[in-house]
């Protein structure tokens, strides 16, 4: 092999130093910050590439760590200075940032020095309430601080957040302090609702300031109220004013008709903006008679009057219907109490079988003494086993008064049962008896199966011993059953049927079911059920009839002995139906 000579080895270590030297790592140099916002800023500085391809960006962030960079951008391969800058955004307002540039290749990383700016702050804002408010005019009132920029303000103002007008701008400075504002707005509507909200400006930005509302005074509001304390010659008048801001006062104008022609003194409600209970006693009044009267507020905005109200200085007596007393088969005691309340007073009761009554009971005297009496009344020749309505009526030159609606039912033939179902193809006892408690007397049972409009006759019977009475019913399908008796009719009993539900074993081990009633349930679905260790049933599986309302079909059922039995509901049984279930089988699977 060949061997170099000593020049030749003396030469490439050269060459080897020399390009060395050249690949050493760029410079970086951060430099000032320029076009400062809010928001935004630009970050400047250089970059030596020192002979090697080079990039550079500029990192930035609240605090000598950083955290963001811009984009990475090319300071190209030379060995001069290079100046650089990058736009730095989605900055907080009014905020310190530390920023730096970068350079790397190849060669190395280099950082420039740490820099420091703070972004410029938009003004600060508060709307405050307003003052002075009157008719037409208020003071807005708020605070601005300029965050030490050059500041204007002014306030919008509107019947609603849109606003619509604003006051002049006015300069704040470029101090870094809060300072008090306010602006007078005019030309306003009385009694209406207006929005404003305070706004600063600065080459930092425009702040705006919650919005604060406030009402314009105007004429009082004043509503009549009921009168109280009324007697035959006196009552108290009530209302209510509401002064809307204006110094106000309140009188009552009253008389017998609404010319009214008396009133009572002139009082204060104050300046409020809240309404105000008022309240004044007249005398003086003539007994038994009809007063109108009305509230009336005055301020210098207006004059307002309440609406035309009336009371008598006679009442009305005072009535009470009660229950009543020794209901038989055609007659009852009427009972119920009156209050003439000072005045002659008489009464009577009204009765029928419906809220329109149509019978009244004779006029009876209940004097003039106040305070309630008890009174009572007989009524005869009634229909048995019916809801009658009565009330208590009392009428004096005061007026006329009801009392509530009561009911009692006359005595009559009643219908019971020991049970209200029972499973298709079974019988029920109804039973029950007369009030006469004689033997020999005919009782009708009427029956109204589910889908009829309207009963009918079903069977005629003799009362035993007693007047006890019993039939042997056999209903098809949930029916409602009366018993009649001398033109009443008893309170209905509905009766309800279960469909019939078979569950048998064939011989080749499946299950068979099938369902009976007055109705098929072709199609309808049954449930396998099976009872668990403790007691709980728990359904198996589910089996459609077929077009004879029965199945046959495998249960799923687990090895050994299992308890089953067939359910329908109610759902799958259908109108006229309750739900039904089999007895119940024990199935033996190996």
């Amino acid at each position: 092999m060949r061997l170099l000579s000593t020049s030749v080895i003396a030469a490439a270590l050269l060459l080897t130093i020399a390009t060395a030297a050249q690949a050493a790592a760029p410079t970086a140099m951060t430099g000032p910050v320029s076009a400062v916002g809010p928001t935004s800023a630009t970050a400047t500085g250089t970059v030596n590439p020192g002979g090697v391809a080079t990039k550079w960006y500029v990192e930035y962030g609240t605090s000598n760590s950083y955290g963001s960079q811009t984009v990475s951008t090319s300071a190209g391969s030379g060995t001069a200075n290079v100046p650089v800058s990058a736009a730095l955004t989605g900055l907080a307002q009014g905020t310190t940032y530390h920023y730096r540039v970068v350079a790397t290749s190849s060669a190395g990383t280099s950082h420039g020095a740490d820099g420091l700016f703070t972004t410029l702050a938009a003004p600060g804002v508060v709307t405050a309430a307003a003052s002075s408010v009157t008719v037409s005019a208020a003071t807005l009132n708020g605070s601005v601080d300029p965050n030490g920029r050059a500041t204007t303000w002014y306030f919008e103002y509107g019947t609603s957040t849109s606003y619509g007008s604003k006051t002049s701008a006015k300069s704040a400075g470029s101090g870094t302090g809060s300072t008090s504002v306010s602006a007078q707005v005019s030309g306003l509507t009385g009694g209406r609702t207006y929005h404003f909200r305070l706004v600063a400006t600065s080459d930092a930005g425009t702040t705006s300031g919650t919005d604060a509302t406030f009402v314009t005074s105007s004429a009082p509001s004043a509503v009549t109220g009921d009168a109280s304390s009324i007697a035959p010659t006196s009552a108290r008048l009530n209302g209510t004013v509401t002064a809307n801001g204006l110094s106000t006062s309140w009188y009552f104008q009253y008389g017998t008709s609404t010319g009214y022609g008396s009133k009572t003194s002139a009082k204060s409600a104050g300046s409020g903006t809240t309404a105000q209970t008022e309240s004044i006693a007249v005398s003086g009044l003539r007994v038994a008679t009809v007063y109108h009267f009305r509230i009336v507020a005055s301020n210098s905005a207006g004059t307002r009057v309440g609406g035309d109200r009336t009371f008598s200085t006679a009442l009305p007596p005072a009535v009470q219907t009660g229950a009543a007393q020794g209901v038989g088969v055609s007659g009852a005691t009427l009972a119920g109490s009156v209050d003439p309340r000072g005045r002659s007073t008489t009464w009577w009761f009204e009765y029928g079988t419906s809220t329109r009554y149509g019978s009244k009971t004779s006029t009876k005297s209940a004097g003039s003494h106040p305070g309630a009496q008890t009174v009572g009344a007989s009524v005869t020749g009634l229909q048995a086993a019916t809801t009658y309505h009565f009330r208590l009526v009392a009428s004096s030159d005061a007026g006329k008064s009801w009392g509530a609606d009561q009911t009692f039912a006359t005595q009559g033939v009643t219908l019971t049962t020991l049970t209200r179902e029972l499973v298709y193809g079974g019988r029920i006892r109804l039973q029950g008896t007369v009030p006469s408690l004689a033997a020999g007397e005919q009782v009708t049972v009427f029956a109204q199966p589910f889908g009829r409009s309207s009963p009918f006759s079903v069977a005629t019977v003799l009362t035993g011993a007693g007047g006890a009475w019993s039939y042997l019913a056999r209903p098809s399908i949930g029916t409602s059953y009366q018993a009649g008796w001398q033109g009443g009719t008893s309170t209905p009993v509905a009766i309800g049927v279960h469909p019939a539900i078979s569950l048998t074993r064939t011989t080749t081990g499946k299950l068979r079911t099938h369902v009976r009633a007055a109705k098929a349930f072709a199609f309808r679905v049954v449930q396998l059920q099976r009872r668990r260790a403790d007691g709980r049933w728990v359904t198996v599986t589910r089996v459609r009839l077929n077009r004879r309302s029965t199945a046959t079909f495998k249960g799923a059922l687990p090895r050994g002995r299992s308890t089953v039995r067939i359910v329908m509901s109610v759902n799958q049984a259908g109108g006229g139906y309750l739900g039904g279930k089999s007895r119940t089988i024990v199935v033996t699977r190996r």
